[in-house]
């Protein structure tokens, strides 16, 4: 490894923060910016944890997950975002940096996780996916077990930890859904796409899972569409599954979002005043206004993960 990296991983150890190697956006390139400052004073010692997923494809999990998560950065709160969407990994595009390694070279032992964060607006950071890797069951060697070491550090320097899981109730168990505090359920007001999110709620009935699942209306016509889909949604769970799930809020349907993905940058960014952003920053306030869920003995999410693929590595 480069002296430079090596820097980098000491002052990860040191400050507990995770320093970025570079950072890109659009066509600019910043170099060795600093680490960034750690202002989180949790005493359970782990990040507040949410997994966001959708049913299917194209409902704007990714997009959500990143501008709620820039809005939380905007906020003053430590804000680390994973893409585990393996193989369709896609934050490093939509927040317009280039990043010169991701978590399949962390698997495949050719770096470390300092190596690999970047920073992102608000003074986020963001850990990039790979773009070619299905599952973790596919490498070899120790780098999951060397993954998991370095994610378990860099969890107990945040407030917030979001984990873009990807669409499919595929995703949901293999990337951390019933592992973490909240599992965010992104849908449209699409009857398929309502569809589809219930089929992954109903995939977490009967298994230990998220303390709290919720639901965000992605591309809402307005405030009363978004209630029904809620409604919905809500009452068929309670009435044939038996579950309980909370509404996280919704974001209108704007064009400045579909502009924002084109030119590379979150729509909180380009256009903070449209209606999705304001809608997001809501949730954002939301998040930050409610209690802090109580783990009690419940371990973090990268302790969970770490169980979970062991078990499925031993499986293969």
């Amino acid at each position: 490894m480069s002296d430079q990296a090596d820097g980098l991983r000491r002052l990860m150890r040191e400050r507990g923060a995770s320093p970025d190697e570079s950072r890109t956006v659009g066509d600019k390139t910043a170099s060795d910016p600093e680490p960034i400052p750690i202002r989180s004073t949790r005493r359970n010692g782990s990040a507040r944890s949410y997994v966001f997923t959708g049913g299917k494809g194209g409902v704007g999990t990714s997009n959500l997950a990143l501008n709620i998560a820039v809005a939380l950065g905007e906020l003053g709160r430590e804000v680390v975002v994973i893409d585990a969407d393996f193989g369709a990994a896609n934050l490093d595009l939509l927040c317009g940096i280039r990043p010169k390694r991701d978590l399949g070279d962390v698997l495949a032992g050719e770096c470390d996780l300092a190596d690999t964060i970047v920073q992102g607006p608000g003074g986020i950071r963001v850990v990039p996916g790979s773009h070619g890797i299905k599952t973790f069951v596919d490498m070899l060697g120790d780098g999951p077990e060397r993954l998991i070491a370095d994610l378990a550090r860099l969890e107990s320097t945040a407030e917030f930890m979001f984990i873009d899981a990807g669409s499919g109730s595929d995703a949901v168990w293999s990337r951390g859904g019933i592992a973490a505090d909240e599992l965010i359920v992104v849908t449209t007001p699409e009857p398929t796409s309502v569809a589809e999110a219930r089929v992954v709620i109903q995939g977490l009935r009967g298994l230990a899972g998220p303390k709290r699942i919720r639901v965000l209306v992605n591309q809402a016509n307005s405030a009363a569409e978004a209630d029904d889909v809620v409604a919905r949604l809500t009452a068929s769970s309670r009435r044939f599954l038996g579950m309980t799930i909370d509404p996280l809020g919704h974001v209108r349907i704007d064009d400045s979002v579909r502009a924002a993905v084109r030119d590379r940058l979150p729509f909180i960014v380009t256009t903070p005043k449209s209606p999705a952003a304001r809608d997001v920053r809501r949730t954002a306030r939301r998040l930050v206004e409610e209690r802090a869920p109580t783990r009690g003995e419940r371990p973090g999410l990268i302790a969970s993960l770490a169980t979970r693929w062991a078990l499925e590595r031993v499986a293969v």
